[in-house]
């Protein structure tokens, strides 16, 4: 046996080809097994289950009919100076229904009303939201038409430029798309995709840039950065500690901005459980990380109270103004 062997490595390393073909070999069987000792990101939520979650909860919620008083509003503008024709009629429903003929905004769409301001109508008929599944909700649960989402499921700072919307122009990119709805207001709200990917002023400057391009391409618009929303306490993905950093770091960076224009906005804040600084259970959308309907009702009505403390109507009505 040893003979034999001793005859076979001779033979074999003193042969000039057997050597480096076995090399080769070794190199080849490297690269064949290389995506197998790759550890596998856990951090990351799978698609299927946030759609699914955001599904489960929008059912939940839509099963149960509520009964609110709406009033429908007729518009009609002639010329560069606004005439309008009001006709208003109290009925029982659940949405309410508004006609225009603005631009950005499809001829008519109907959609779920929040807000105790008195200018709630008038900021919810032209707000465009732009973000990750948690913005999706606005569309998911009937507060923002279609034509006006630029969000989707699993959407970050890191990958948005993978994603494509269609507002009604065809498929386009974030930006184009944003450009496309040419609205006098839009709400960014994204990072919960993001958390494990930047750190906190990484991620907050990266929204800052995201801001910065909205406004070259519609100087006019009033732009409302949403910080990242809470999580229920013990869910799987992340703590509400490394949020509120997040947070922190958001709001430090856009308001150094001192822009008028560019407002941050806390709804962490509004969604949150005081006592436990978690998300709280009246707006859990079952999955610890998503949102339910009555969530997003919330959300609005503090913002349009907000924003009635800032020049965004006036700037809006600018912006109206200048096409």
């Amino acid at each position: 046996m040893k003979k034999i062997l001793f005859s076979f490595f001779r033979d074999f390393f003193g042969h000039p080809v057997f050597p480096v073909i076995s090399v080769l070999c070794g190199i080849f069987l490297i690269f064949l097994t290389a995506d197998s000792m790759v550890k596998p990101q856990t951090n990351e939520l799978s698609d299927t289950f946030k759609i699914n979650a955001l599904r489960y909860a929008a059912s939940a919620t839509t099963s149960t009919t509520t009964t609110t008083t709406s009033t429908t509003t007729t518009s009609t503008t002639t010329t560069s100076t606004t005439t309008s024709t009001s006709t208003s009629t109290t009925t029982t429903s659940t949405t309410t229904e508004k006609t225009t003929t603005t631009e950005y905004i499809q001829p008519s769409y109907s959609y779920t009303t929040a807000g105790e301001s008195p200018n709630s109508s008038f900021y919810q008929d032209r707000l465009v939201i732009v973000g990750d599944s948690i913005a999706y909700g606005f569309n998911a649960y009937g507060y923002i038409p279609y034509q006006h989402n630029i969000a989707a499921e699993s959407l970050g700072v890191w990958n948005m430029h993978n994603y494509t919307f269609d507002l009604g122009g065809g498929a386009m990119g974030i930006y184009d798309a944003v450009s496309y709805a040419y609205s006098p207001i839009y709400y960014v709200s994204m990072g919960i995709n993001d958390i494990y990917t930047y750190s906190a002023d990484d991620y907050a400057w990266n929204i800052r840039w995201i801001a910065e391009e909205i406004l070259a391409s519609v100087p006019t618009a009033t732009i409302v950065v949403g910080s990242i929303t809470p999580v229920s306490d013990g869910n799987y993905y992340t703590t509400n500690d490394r949020i509120r950093e997040f947070n922190s770091s958001l709001e430090w960076v856009i308001n150094d901005m001192q822009s008028p224009q560019v407002l941050y906005f806390s709804t962490h804040d509004v969604l949150c459980d005081w006592n436990t600084m978690a998300l709280s259970w009246d707006y859990a959308g079952g999955d610890g990380l998503h949102l339910n309907s009555s969530a997003y009702s919330a959300m609005l009505n503090c913002l349009f109270n907000y924003l009635d403390e800032t020049s965004a109507y006036e700037q809006i009505i600018t912006h109206e103004e200048s096409y």
